[in-house]
């Protein structure tokens, strides 16, 4: 250990720092139990970048340090009981101490540390290397810890060291800034309806001013006609878009290759960050252009689909989104015929967005496996995710989240009407994270084409989504 302990041994002192660390945690939401992407984007590139198997970002709460975002837990033996339950109680963290002093903490190797040594993370499950470094908000608290963790002894560095501690800081602070920012789309919404209802339960007001003042409201051929302009508007920077990216794809992948000069390793690794982040923008530009379509395309137009092709041409569009979480995509599709009538591009959408649900809402490190099967004149397409430590089935924290939107009637019923009644004001979309998004859409599509999304399984085996559509054979 080359780091010293430290706590308070005053106990008013110590007690005021666990109430304002409580007090910061509430406020930020992180007692909630819940996936944050910037977390896991964390912990996954600190143990890329430092070559080192696991990696922790974890929280505080009162007598248990809770894991808000793992990567490689399985490394400490497959199923268990740290991976499976993600906290472990405070006197047995080694992140206490570094929440505790607020400052880094090193552990070459508990083996031969004589405090360490006896600790139940050494004894149970053989952690040998350590170094954590605190979580701080901007306001001075600290709530929590990023750790990368070895089953080897090994010699931190001090750039190893500061590396973790700017993407501590960093994640953190994209964390606040986004809940900040939530937090005044909401109360400007609550304000706004607030305001909305004053106003409606007021009554007018007559002018006695000489001067006429004429208010002008928007009639609704003039919104449409700006909902038009904005669309167009849309399109047009698409397409502006799509010239640079094209660029710093083509210019990335010139320069990697080394047409211009060796590159050492670094340059290497940032030129691919950088193609591979081009070419995943690209692909985003391509499904913005795509989603402009959907207002003209309410009739159904059947054509003859390869179930097989289509699954395939859908796994491989998500690729790239799929590596960056480190889930594995694979298909399979039941002996038989694979050719039946289908809005293919409805179809296609459909599936794209059902499995983009599962890519974002599942932890990282995932396999996602659709299987493609008919029943009678019906489409099945099961959608499931598989982790190595966590089992079978979407995460139990999110199905309650998948069953409002897949039971929401008035989803349904504001998707599937008239078009002035797909005002964001008139549905609940709002404030929705960005798969809970991707599930409501992709239920509108299936219900647009006579079929349904729902879970299926059971806390027990696991649960999955089934898309089922309706489908017709060819003369």
């Amino acid at each position: 250990m080359s780091r010293p302990l430290f706590c308070h041994w005053q106990k008013d002192i110590a007690s005021e720092i666990e109430n304002k660390r409580k007090d910061a945690i509430a406020a930020l939401g992180l007692d909630l139990e819940k996936t944050i992407p910037v977390f896991d984007e964390a912990t996954q590139t600190a143990a890329d970048s430092l070559n080192v198997p696991i990696c922790c970002l974890g929280i505080l709460i009162e007598e248990e340090y809770k894991m808000k975002s793992a990567y490689g837990l399985s490394h400490l033996g497959l199923m268990n009981d740290l991976a499976i339950s993600r906290k472990i109680p405070r006197q047995d963290a080694f992140a206490a101490y570094v929440i505790d002093s607020s400052n880094y903490l090193i552990i070459n190797n508990t083996l031969t540390d004589s405090f360490f040594g006896y600790s139940l993370l050494a004894n149970q499950y053989g952690v040998v290397a350590y170094l954590g470094v605190p979580l701080i908000t901007e306001t001075g608290e600290c709530i929590g810890c990023l750790e990368i963790i070895d089953t080897k002894p090994r010699q931190f560095t001090q750039t190893e060291i500061n590396f973790l501690m700017i993407t501590a800081r960093w994640c953190l602070a994209e964390y606040e800034r986004s809940s900040i920012k939530n937090s005044l789309h909401l109360n400007f919404s609550q304000k706004e309806a607030k305001s909305k209802k004053i106003q409606h339960d007021s009554p007018p007001i007559e002018k006695t001013s000489s001067r006429e003042e004429v208010a002008i409201k928007p009639t609704p051929n003039s919104e449409k006609y700006i909902r038009e302009l904005s669309f167009q508007l849309l399109n047009q920077l698409i397409q502006k878009l799509s010239i640079p990216l094209t660029s710093i794809i083509g210019m990335s992948s010139v320069l990697k290759q080394g047409i211009y000069g060796q590159l050492n390793s670094k340059q290497a690794e940032y030129l691919q960050i950088i193609h591979d982040s081009g070419q995943e923008m690209s692909i985003l530009v391509d499904e913005i252009a795509k989603l402009g379509n959907v207002k003209s395309e309410v009739n159904l137009e059947y054509v003859p689909v390869d179930l097989e092709n289509l699954g395939t041409q859908v796994l491989q569009s998500l690729e790239s989104s799929a590596q960056n979480k480190e889930h594995t995509l694979r298909l399979s599709i039941e002996p038989g015929k694979k050719v039946w009538n289908l809005d293919r591009e409805k179809a296609k959408k459909t599936l794209y967005y059902l499995v983009n649900t599962l890519i974002e809402g599942s932890r990282s490190g995932g396999e996602i496996h659709l299987h493609i099967s008919r029943r009678g004149d019906t489409l099945k397409i099961s959608c499931r995710v598989n982790h190595p430590w966590l089992g079978e089935g979407i995460s139990l924290e999110k199905i309650s989240l998948y069953e409002e939107v897949l039971t929401n009637k008035e989803l349904s019923s504001n998707l599937v009407g008239d078009e002035d009644r797909l005002n964001p004001e008139n549905t609940n979309l709002n404030n929705l994270d960005y798969d809970l998004v991707c599930l409501s859409f992709s239920v509108y599509l299936a219900n647009l084409q006579g079929g349904s999304i729902y879970l299926q399984g059971s806390v027990e085996s696991g649960y999955r989504f089934i898309l089922s559509l309706p489908i017709s054979s060819i003369n």
